[in-house]
């Protein structure tokens, strides 16, 4: 397995988990935690880049701070 963990200053948690063709979203906070999966990556990838060229968020410049 290979996990991705990103958090933020107050502890909550988004980990993406590979393992061959799938993969588990976990997010979790303080006092829950909620996972999907297994979800096929090719259909991961597929609602991503579905998703990413129908938002505006992708012509957004990325600014520094929050």
């Amino acid at each position: 397995m290979f996990p991705i963990e990103l958090s933020d200053h107050d502890g909550d948690a988004l980990t993406i988990t590979t393992r061959g063709t799938d993969v588990w979203i976990s997010c979790t906070t303080e006092l829950s935690e909620v996972t999907i999966g297994p979800i096929p990556r090719t259909a991961l990838h597929d609602a991503l880049t579905d998703s990413l060229m129908a938002s505006d968020v992708t012509a957004a410049p990325i600014e520094n701070g929050s």
